[in-house]
């Protein structure tokens, strides 16, 4: 601990003993900030301790010993060997192992505390105690690697368990990561540890970036400084120039994918969204026009959009990876069950609930040596009971101006307003975002709002053409008048009989009068089979039976199945399926995204 650092933790002391607030201090301190954070709470702890007055005899002794050292001195007489100097350093370890000792069965309990226990601070306390008594700045620089490494263990297990992510675990994950880059930056020749503080940082910013939605609502700060420094990090270790500030992050992230097109320098349209693309930017960040990229961008509290991820999408073989929306089958170990379809579950799934059968999710799927590994696993609806509402899937034409200026926006799609946050997906493959566009939003119905999950741009606003509206989903509750189509209340369409409870409903019509008319049923489904799902990927193979891979997905396609589109190897799909009696996956009803056909592997 250099001068520096002990007169700004002398100088916070006194002011914050008169009433300046922990934030204010570190304002003045800037580049002690994260060690004042952790050792100012335990500082004001200690000198909030009871003085102690010792006895009376002892005091005079103690007198006694002084009177005889300055004497041996005034005579020349050499002192005895004196460990004065060790005295700070004795009190401050007699101290803290006094407080290890007395309340070692709860720091010994709260081993295992998540973020929302009483426990926690002790958890993150005897944690820091650790790091005080580790000398060596290796070991130190590691340990403290090791315990941010712990954060992420912690924010899964609260997803796992269906909670909100709070800010004192993003906040403890932030500190601990920027404490061992100062201690590695001052020791370059640990490769190893400094290859792994990027690689660490790096994989715990991909997780963070996927779950502005899962946090609680005052963690958004937190959540602003920790991505940032995550970030930071893996420039810094890189040498690469610049840095993100916590307040581009202020309003989350947005995941993006589209052409790009040069608007200025370093500012790309991205399906006619405006994002910045620099040197803070990770992956392919050497981009060409016309070139198709995946963009997880922040959304700075001014609204504007900072790439801090960029992956070019390959004109190649068809994308590999599917989603599957239903209910789970089958629950077992490993590994779960949807659409008749097993799907392993690893360490390095992302789970958002506690799987259970019967439930409705979300499943992302990889092809991984040929086997179906779930990557994130997620509720459809925002719930994890049986009750909750399947997918909605909505068509039409995009009325007024879109924005993603801000956290939340109201779009209007097909004369239906949806709410857009940023966890909603923004797909633009397929033409430019704006108003007049063909788009397909897929939704879910919470307390009344209709919430976008993901809005998939179909053809720009001159080639959009018909004006049709299509709804997918489920039948909820229906009569002669009225239905209930995957949460979203409709008018039913003159003289069709109301299908079975539980029923796929596809659903056309247009817009009179800025209200909804739907003009008749296209298809429904009877839930007489089991796996209902919703299929989205890319054809990877058709093959002669007329049956079409996705993925690893094989789906047959019967001859009454109703199918939009001309189908092509390397074409993006949307498929609604059940299984048979003997297993298969049969398509009920297809939408079809027509883009340019890529090769087959085969």
């Amino acid at each position: 601990m250099d001068r520096g650092f002990a007169a700004a933790l002398d100088e916070c002391l006194a002011i914050m003993s008169v009433g300046e607030s922990l934030e204010e201090c570190l304002a003045r301190y800037p580049q002690y900030a994260e060690e004042l954070r952790t050792h100012l709470p335990l500082a004001q702890r200690l000198t909030k301790t009871p003085r102690h007055q010792p006895r009376a005899a002892v005091q005079e002794a103690a007198w006694q010993r002084f009177r005889s050292q300055a004497e041996d001195m005034r005579l020349g007489r050499r002192p005895p060997l004196s460990f004065a100097w060790l005295r700070p350093l004795t009190i401050a370890a007699v101290l803290v192992l006094a407080v290890l000792g007395v309340a070692g069965g709860t720091a010994y309990a709260s081993q295992d505390a998540l973020p929302d226990s009483p426990l926690y601070r002790v958890k993150l306390f005897t944690e820091d105690a650790r790091v005080w008594f580790t000398f060596d700045d290796s070991q130190k620089a590691e340990l403290l690697l090791n315990q941010s490494n712990e954060r992420t263990d912690e924010i899964m297990a609260m997803l796992r368990a269906g909670k909100p992510i709070s800010g004192n675990v993003l906040s403890a994950l932030r500190e601990r990561s920027a404490r061992a880059v100062r201690i590695l930056e001052d020791h370059p020749d640990e490769l190893a540890l400094l290859a792994r503080a990027r690689e660490q940082s790096a994989e715990q910013e991909d997780l963070l970036l996927v779950l502005w939605g899962d946090l609680a609502e005052s963690a958004r700060d937190d959540y602003a400084e920790v991505v940032a420094t995550l970030h930071n990090v893996q420039l810094r270790i890189s040498g690469t120039p610049g840095s993100v500030r916590p307040d581009d992050l202020a309003a989350g992230v947005i995941h993006i994918s589209g052409s790009a097109e040069l608007a200025a320098e370093g500012v790309w349209l991205l399906g006619g969204v405006e994002v910045r693309i620099d040197l803070r930017t990770r992956g392919d960040n050497e981009l060409e026009p016309g070139q198709l990229v995946r963009v997880v961008a922040a959304r700075g509290s001014d609204g504007r959009l900072l790439a801090l991820e960029v992956t070019a999408v390959s004109d190649g073989l068809p994308d590999q990876q599917y989603i599957v929306s239903g209910t789970l089958e089958d629950v077992g170990d490993g590994e779960v069950v949807i659409a008749g379809q097993r799907i392993a579950i690893t360490a390095r799934t992302l789970l958002k609930l506690r799987l259970q059968r019967g439930q409705q999710v979300e499943i992302r799927v990889d092809d991984i040596d040929g086997q179906a590994v779930a990557s994130s696993v997620e509720g459809s609806a925002g719930d994890t009971d049986e009750a909750a509402s399947a997918l909605l899937a909505y068509e039409g034409i995009i009325g007024g101006e879109v924005s993603t200026d801000e956290v939340s926006n109201d779009w209007v799609v097909g004369g239906q307003q949806f709410t857009v946050t940023p966890s909603t997906e923004i797909d633009a493959r397929g033409g430019v975002l704006a108003e007049g566009a063909r788009a397909r939003v897929e939704a879910v119905v919470e307390d009344g709002d209709v919430i976008a999950k993901r809005v998939v741009i179909i053809a720009d606003a001159d080639d959009a053409g018909e004006d049709i509206i299509r709804i997918e989903g489920v039948l909820e509750a229906g009569d002669d008048e009225s239905w209930t189509v995957s949460g979203l209340d409709v008018v039913a369409p003159a003289e069709a009989e109301t299908p079975e409870v539980g029923s796929l409903v596809i659903l056309e019509g247009r817009l009179v009068d800025e209200n909804l008319v739907l003009e008749k049923l296209v298809t429904t489904f009877t839930p007489g089979r089991s796996g209902l799902a919703l299929i989205r990927g890319t054809i990877r193979r058709i093959e002669e039976s007329g049956a079409w891979q996705i993925g690893l997905l094989r789906v047959e396609i019967p001859d009454e199945t109703v199918v939009l589109g001309k189908p092509q190897v390397g074409s993006r799909v949307f498929i609604w399926g059940s299984r048979d009696d003997e297993g298969s996956l049969q398509a009920v009803y297809v939408n079809i995204l027509n883009r340019t056909p890529v090769a087959s592997e085969d």
